[in-house]
């Protein structure tokens, strides 16, 4: 079917349920283009009903609308609407009649209104979204029309949409047999035959193999048609080479071509055993992996193609080989990016099952639903080579009030395993299967105070041996189902595990951000453990103050954080895409980086005992700048893989210490502040290895913009800037907090302004913002098909800065 993309000129109306025929006469429409998310437009209020889960934001309840002109060439033809993602409980209507209900904001559907529409008029498209009850998630998940929707048109023959899948067998890594499957429906009341041309191209669009076959159906028969097609010498998908064939599919009647569908794919082999862990086209792999909620920052939920790959290339730019969706479906395009950067993917689809954790979550209507989410989501994605494995769950356990001790009280729980299970492995036996599981309402789990020095880590689980062994052996009923095993925070089972159930294949797809040194340690070891999942490898909106750090112990005990609190702050990112401590300790973990790197714990932090939550990070920055406490103690942080550093400052040394593993790539220093220049040299056996510095910086006195591209490509197209103060030295400035002003003119528009503060105050969809560590985001849609755009940054007592963006016409 032709794929018509209609984001384009909606109208949307807040409004409670009403009539539908009343709100189609109402006069206060507002124009929107999609993708659209209302709730990062409201105001923040500590009443809000959503809490901290939500990060304070607003629910509401409103209405889409969009003319749609189906004109003669429509007629006879069918017509289906595709919604990728829309936020909230919805209702399609066409010409004011109800066509469809959905309740999954995360899942894609398809809706057939071929029946409803006027040819020859104007048809009238209202979506509802209801989405005031809160609260409903306990992250940001935001309110709207927040995916692309499509329009598919297509002849009285037609591939359906989401059932052109592609298998294959590898035969001796030369060979691979390709067999594409097609759903050929047929709504004419006559018999329809002809043929069936399958056609492969090259990554360069040339084409390789071609294969024709009959197809015959009955009136109104909808059939299911397929082939083999042999490759020689092809070439591998890998993270390294992520090399992607397409493959197109077109039916012919009487010599004419009647309707067409194409898909990309990637030959790649992947296997698992306790023995040798997981292997990618028959190489052994540890997947460096975190988790990612599906927020976009200062976009909100707003699911932009751009925004989409710029997270994935974060992603692979910051050393991560494996992405976690936690916990629901994505966007099409983020897997896309994925498929082309070579990311890995665990897809999966439920937070919640029967049981909820929040009052109005999906767990109000997962029983009647979950069927159809599930099949949805493995037809659509089902050709993404990135997908390595399915999670039918995340710690469907809690709140479930099972009796533990007795086998009728989990057998409900194990019964949805096995049906979900199973249901996965009928629709997609190509993958493997997993759901991740943390302490089971059995366990007493003692919330530890592991304290280090000043710090004091709280919330991390450990059960007695009683305990760790029922853990064991209950969970067996459900990995049995499984063929990987999701440990959420249990690193402290993976060898115990390895010896007593030796057929478990474990993932660690919830790991704390501040244990990584063990937990990458522990996955390195094991060889029955297949990859390490840090929660959370992006920051994001909602569960507000998870990651935390408190001097007040009776605050820190709160699992989230009071109001104003936003943002998570947990992500080795923050939400605008920039390195946050913990990430640079990663790379020294993962061997990614060789030069030393200095951070300072805030003075007035210094000798005081720091409540951590387990999701948190020592509170370090980069940053020598403290006026006023010139001549007290500071303590420096220096993250090293090297056997000694020596810390110099003006250039004075402050003696070696111990670096490496020994102190887990951690060496503390404990000065006397002094303004100037901090410099650190790392030794392996003796030689200088690498070297960092940090400086105080005089005050900033400008700006300047660095845009990711200066290059677009025609409408809808993003273009993310970086705003910087720097003094008139040209060094950034990292204390800078300075009020800023974003004008665009010419071919674009402003769609978002913001930072990374975790207190985030102000509004992200504003021409006016701040500074936060000296830096803000602006982010640019181009509103053209070609042209050019204009950016000017002013802030308060700095010179402004303005850079020029092109749009090129995107080619056909």
């Amino acid at each position: 079917m032709q794929k018509i993309n209609i984001d384009r000129s909606w109208e949307y109306l807040e409004s409670p349920l009403n009539y539908i025929d009343s709100v189609m006469r109402e006069k206060n429409w507002i124009s929107v283009d999609l993708p659209h998310d209302i709730a990062i437009e409201k105001e923040r209020r500590e009443e809000n009903p959503s809490g901290p889960d939500e990060g304070f934001t607003a629910g509401c309840s409103l209405f889409y609308k969009k003319e749609l002109d189906f004109g003669e060439e429509y007629k006879d033809k069918n017509i289906i609407l595709e919604f990728e993602g829309i936020m909230g409980i919805s209702e399609i209507f066409i010409n004011g009649f109800l066509v469809k209900k959905h309740f999954y904001g995360y899942t894609s559907f398809l809706v057939d209104i071929t029946k409803y529409v006027k040819i020859g008029e104007k048809n009238i498209l209202i979506v509802h979204v209801e989405n005031t009850h809160k609260p409903s998630s306990r992250w940001y998940a935001g309110t709207g029309i927040y995916r692309h929707v499509w329009l598919h048109v297509g002849d009285k023959v037609y591939i359906k949409p989401w059932e052109f899948h592609i298998t294959y067998d590898i035969l001796n890594n030369e060979k691979a047999i390709i067999y594409p499957k097609v759903i050929l429906k047929n709504t004419d009341d006559k018999v329809q035959n002809g043929k069936l041309v399958f056609e492969i191209f090259s990554k360069n669009n040339e084409l390789i193999k071609s294969k024709e076959i009959d197809f015959y159906l009955d009136s109104k028969e909808e059939k299911e048609f397929r082939t083999d097609i042999e490759l020689s010498n092809f070439i591998f998908w890998d993270i390294e080479n992520p090399y992607l064939y397409k493959i197109r599919a077109r039916v012919i009647k009487n010599n004419k071509e009647i309707d067409t569908s194409e898909t990309e794919f990637g030959i790649r082999s992947i296997s698992i055993s306790p023995e040798e862990g997981l292997k990618l086209n028959g190489r052994p792999i540890k997947l460096k992996g975190g988790c990612i909620h599906h927020d976009h920052g200062i976009l909100g939920s707003k699911s932009y193609d751009r925004a989409e790959e710029r997270k994935v290339e974060i992603l692979k730019n910051n050393g991560f080989n494996a992405v976690r969706l936690a916990h629901n479906p994505y966007a099409p395009s983020f897997l896309s990016a994925c498929d082309r950067l070579g990311l890995l993917v665990i897809d999966e689809f439920f937070d919640v099952w029967t049981c909820g954790k929040k009052s109005y979550d999906y767990h109000l209507y997962f029983e009647k639903c979950w069927e159809e989410e599930v099949e949805s989501t493995i037809k659509r994605d089902f050709n993404h080579p990135s997908i390595i494995m399915w999670s039918i769950g995340n710690e469907v356990t809690w709140g479930s009030g099972i009796d533990w001790e007795r086998e009728e009280g989990y057998s409900s729980i194990y019964e949805w395993s096995d049906k979900l299970a199973k249901k996965v492995k009928e629709l997609d036996p190509t993958r493997f299967v997993t759901s991740a599981f943390c302490g089971l309402s059995f366990e007493s789990i003692n919330v530890e105070d592991m304290e280090e020095d000043n710090i004091v880590l709280l919330g991390i689980w450990k059960g007695n041996e009683e305990t760790k062994e029922r853990w064991g052996e209950i969970t067996k009923r459900f990995f049995k189902l499984l063929d990987v095993a999701g440990y959420n925070y249990k690193i402290e089972r993976y060898a115990y595990d390895r010896i007593k159930y030796k057929d478990r294949i474990i993932c660690g797809t919830e790991t704390f951000p501040y244990t990584m040194y063990d937990n990458w340690k522990e996955t390195l070891e094991n060889s029955n453990v297949i990859g390490d999942f840090v929660w959370t490898a992006i920051d994001y909106l909602g569960e507000a103050g998870i990651g935390r750090v408190s001097i007040d112990r009776e605050e820190a005990n709160n699992f989230l954080g009071k109001y104003p609190w936003f943002l998570a702050n947990c992500g080795d990112i923050d939400i605008c895409g920039e390195k946050r401590p913990q990430s640079y300790y990663r790379d020294i973990v993962w061997r990614n980086r060789k030069d030393p790197i200095i951070f300072a714990l805030p003075p007035e932090l210094y000798g005081k005992k720091l409540y951590m939550r387990a999701w948190s990070w020592e509170p370090v920055e980069r940053i020598y700048n403290f006026k006023g406490y010139e001549g007290k103690p500071i303590r420096i942080y220096i993250y090293a893989d090297a056997d000694e550093v020596e810390l110099f400052l003006n250039g004075k040394s402050l003696g070696r210490k111990l670096s490496g593993e020994k102190v887990k790539f951690k060496t503390i220093y404990d000065i006397t502040y002094e303004p100037g220049v901090l410099e650190v040299i790392a030794y392996k056996d003796g030689k200088e290895v690498g070297r960092d510095r940090l400086e105080t910086t005089s005050d900033p006195s400008k700006l300047i913009l660095i845009p990711d591209r200066k290059e677009l490509i025609s409408y809808g197209d993003l273009c993310y800037v970086k705003i910087i103060a720097v003094n008139e030295k040209g060094l950034e400035v990292p204390d800078a907090d300075n009020k800023i002003t974003v004008e665009v003119k010419g071919s674009g528009k402003l769609i978002a302004l913001g930072n990374s503060d975790p207190f985030f105050h102000g509004s992200f969809v504003s021409s006016l913002g701040y500074l936060y560590k000296g830096k803000a985001l602006a982010v640019i849609k181009s509103i053209e098909e070609e042209g050019e755009i204009y950016i000017k940054v002013s802030g308060d007592m700095l010179k402004s800065s303005e850079e020029k963006i092109y749009i090129k016409k995107e080619r056909p």
